[in-house]
């Protein structure tokens, strides 16, 4: 008798525990983001993709107006913006748009209403939304889709509430206020800052820089040297370091180098630091990249099944690299990197792949066009050779130009197809490149042809623009995370013949003036230095055959092992068979309408409850009854459990 109670009670304590899991599954279901954003001490943003939609979380710390906008050119002119507030126990919320030509920041209220807001609710600090739209809704007047692009974020808040809780014109108290400052955000990339697995221990050291005493205008590259004493253990997140917010600024750009010569063969690790050549990085064998920092960004997280690995009796120093421009007199700074790493292995190693178009004076940007495309090359040759049967899975991108850059693309060509993009970017930000960890990850094989591909707008610029690594040049450069490691490719670049950009830029023959390099052969050009040529080089009617001859000519690849630099002769995939987006779909207007026309009718929404105005208690209602939905799901459950004991 005894025994068949203890089974009763054991059966029992097991299902109630059964019933708890789930009780704490559903709750916990209802309450996570995949993505959030502080953009103040008073607005936190969180937010989550799911198929079509995108729903939202603001929490701000106000009992005014608020809202949420999605910029199309980084000001607040065409501006699609979502308006909301709580007046007396009633919601009211407005989908509007800023119009492009106005000399007002005043917004309108859009025709078709397609944010939904799902609950709202005041507490004593504190306004809490939650809304939901589709990604792409279809209304290209007033709202600005949501895409893989680099996406500029509007966020706006006041202590204040529109009079009479009616949205009118000019009835938005301290707008001009209450608009803050636009931020880049990658909404559709899972964020690169995702949590580090709590149940990992792990130990953080730091390197950085030390660099004292130092002026200098324009670019300077400066490099110092660490040891590696770690074995069998793995980096599983790095973020940068700043001396002073004052160093930030002076910062471009900042890379950690693993390199491949002993030390034992050359002198101490601490005596690099100065000035960074591309003979030193040679010479140290440094052509790997374990970290990256660009404006921006703050750090990177890998995903919990992949860590870049340290083994000192495979590199055994570091070397960190950062660009400095235009530094003041007697600078000093400390600025580097904090890498947490640790020793407990996770399943596969991490490796990098950088592709770039080589940042020298062969890169050329014509002057006066708002589209100058440039494509840099890693050829099927290099892939051939280096990489395994079974493929390797890219799950993150680095990407970045600089100012004149808009947009950045990583194409791939198998066996004369063009396949989808690996990632792009349409909306480019030179000083918002963050990490994308890609949502799906893409596998490379053997004889791929990769090709990065930036395009510039040069439409204000008189002047020419060359490949460079300063602020005032430009930059072309992608940096592949990928598993498993392999250390036969990790850097392909390409760079355009010099005989094929004198062909394009009508050189015939150049000679020597003095110890100047000068044209001699065509005779209307004789005696021009190739700057002054570059000056007054006929762009206007010259450039799409100067871009046609660069684009289809062969040029000069750079296969990079983690050992050796390797340079080739390599020439455009051929296409047989182009990419083409999938055509976008949208379906018939939905009949959701405020206005019959917003422009004759601007701002003139009333107090109309059956249509705008919606009960924070009847939304919270709404809520309580689906938890109470599935609290009489459990209920049911866990008596159907009881009785069969």
């Amino acid at each position: 008798m005894s025994q068949s109670i203890s089974r009763q009670m054991t059966k029992l304590l097991w299902n109630v525990t059964l019933m708890m899991i789930i009780v704490i599954t559903f709750s916990h279901a209802n309450n996570t983001w995949d993505n959030w954003i502080r953009f103040d001490e008073n607005y936190l943003l969180q937010w989550t993709v799911k198929d079509a939609d995108i729903t939202f979380e603001m929490q701000v710390r106000t009992h005014g107006y608020v809202g949420f906008g999605l910029s199309r050119d980084g000001t607040i002119y065409g501006a699609d913006v979502f308006i909301s507030w709580i007046d007396d126990g009633h919601m009211f919320f407005y989908d509007c748009h800023i119009k492009t030509h106005t000399q007002t920041s005043e917004p309108v209220v859009d025709t078709s209403q397609d944010y939904e807001l799902l609950s709202g609710s005041e507490n004593s600090t504190h306004t809490i939304l939650r809304f939901r739209r589709k990604l792409n809704t279809c209304d290209d007047k007033s709202d600005v889709p949501i895409t893989n692009d680099t996406m500029n974020i509007i966020f706006l808040y006041t202590d204040e509430k529109p009079k009479r809780g009616q949205f009118r014109s000019d009835n938005l108290p301290n707008l001009s206020h209450a608009i803050l400052q636009i931020r880049s955000l990658l909404l559709l990339q899972r964020s690169p800052n995702i949590d580090m697995n709590n149940n990992e221990t792990f130990e953080m050291f730091e390197i950085r820089n030390a660099i004292s005493n130092v002026t200098s205008h324009g670019l300077l590259k400066w490099c110092h040297s660490y040891r590696n004493n770690l074995k069998n253990h793995q980096i599983i997140r790095y973020e940068s370091i700043f001396s002073s917010l004052e160093s930030r600024n002076f910062i471009n750009f900042m890379r950690i180098y693993e390199c491949k010569s002993q030390l034992s063969d050359l002198r101490t690790v601490d005596d690099i630091n100065g000035e960074c050549t591309e003979r030193l990085k040679l010479e140290r064998k440094c052509f790997t990249s374990i970290a990256i920092w660009t404006k921006g960004s703050d750090g990177f997280t890998y995903p919990n099944n992949v860590g870049y690995p340290l083994d000192s009796t495979k590199s055994d120093n570091f070397l960190l690299e950062i660009h400095y421009q235009d530094i003041p007199k007697d600078f000093h700074d400390t600025s580097g990197f904090r890498l947490f790493h640790t020793s407990q292995r996770r399943q596969f190693d991490v490796g990098t792949i950088s592709l770039n178009i080589r940042p020298n004076f062969l890169h050329i940007i014509a002057p006066g066009y708002k589209r100058v495309v440039s494509i840099g090359h890693c050829t099927s040759n290099c892939t051939q050779k280096a990489f395994p049967a079974a493929g390797l899975n890219i799950f993150g991108v680095v990407m970045q130009t600089h100012s004149s850059g808009t947009m950045i693309k990583i194409n791939l060509v198998r066996n004369g197809e063009e396949l989808e993009p690996i990632t792009q970017d349409t909306n480019l930000n030179s000083n918002y490149i963050e990490t994308r960890l890609l949502n799906q990850t893409r596998t490379l094989y053997p004889g791929d042809h990769l090709m990065i591909e930036c395009t510039y707008n040069s439409y204000k610029r008189e002047r020419f623009t060359l490949g460079g690594e300063s602020s005032n040049e430009e930059i072309c450069m992608a940096n592949i995370m990928y598993y498993p490691r392999q250390e036969q490719l990790v850097a392909c670049n390409s760079q355009s013949k010099i005989s094929d950009v004198l062909r394009a830029l009508g050189i015939e023959e150049l000679g020597k003036n003095w110890n100047q390099t000068v044209i001699t052969k065509p005779d209307r050009y004789a005696g021009r230095t190739l700057e002054k040529h570059l000056e007054l080089y006929d762009w206007k009617n010259e450039f799409f055959t100067f871009e046609r001859i660069i684009k289809t000519s062969a040029f000069d690849g750079y296969c990079n092992s983690a050992f050796v630099a390797t340079r080739i002769s390599g020439s455009p995939a051929v296409i047989t068979k182009p990419y083409r987006p999938p055509d976008t779909y949208c379906p018939s207007p939905r009949p959701n309408k405020l206005t019959n026309d917003d422009d004759a009718n601007e701002n003139s929404i009333e107090d109309d409850k059956s249509k705008e105005v919606r009960s924070p208690s009847t939304l919270l209602q709404q809520t309580s009854n689906n938890e109470c939905n599935q609290a009489s799901v459990l209920i049911f459950i866990l008596v159907s459990i009881v009785s069969v004991i």
